[in-house]
């Protein structure tokens, strides 16, 4: 009978101890998570990320989004704003190499203008009418892409 009791006590403060030393892990995870949502993403670290994963992307882009685009009227050429929703949403790749500035069609310049919460990149077409600028802004140490303007011609 003590045998049983005493093997029953032992049981009981291992599953106590295994279950204290469980949630102090969670515990320690969570931490470790506040603490890295408080670490500022670099924009060069999370560009790669959207350029290269489709899901990345997705997620880190304020839906409906902003845009502004050409639209012929019977005046000409009109600027509208418009709002552009998830499903319709087609990926971009902000990869860019210097040879893009040489190639015979759709040569472009890529610049991009770094803020403290916000950065701007500009495509700005070599004789060939290509104007886009895509906004990013940083909420909560992630950067997000805002809105874009795409008025090429």
């Amino acid at each position: 009978m003590k045998f049983k009791f005493i093997l029953f006590l032992i049981g009981a403060l291992s599953i106590l101890t295994s279950c204290s030393q469980h949630k102090s892990t969670k515990d320690k995870q969570a931490d470790i998570a506040s603490d890295t949502s408080q670490i500022d993403e670099e924009f060069d670290i999370f560009l790669e990320n959207f350029n290269s994963k489709p899901t990345f992307q997705r997620q880190r882009i304020i839906f409906p989004i902003k845009m502004t685009v050409l639209q012929p009227s019977e005046f000409g050429m009109e600027e509208v704003d418009e709002e552009l929703a998830r499903q319709d949403w087609i990926l971009l790749d902000f990869t860019y190499d210097s040879t893009y500035t040489t190639r015979q069609l759709d040569s472009y310049e890529q610049r991009i203008r770094k803020y403290n919460d916000s950065t701007i990149i500009e495509h700005r077409g070599i004789d060939n009418g290509i104007f886009a600028d895509y906004y990013f802004v940083k909420k909560d140490g992630k950067w997000y892409l805002k809105s874009f303007s795409d008025i090429t011609y």
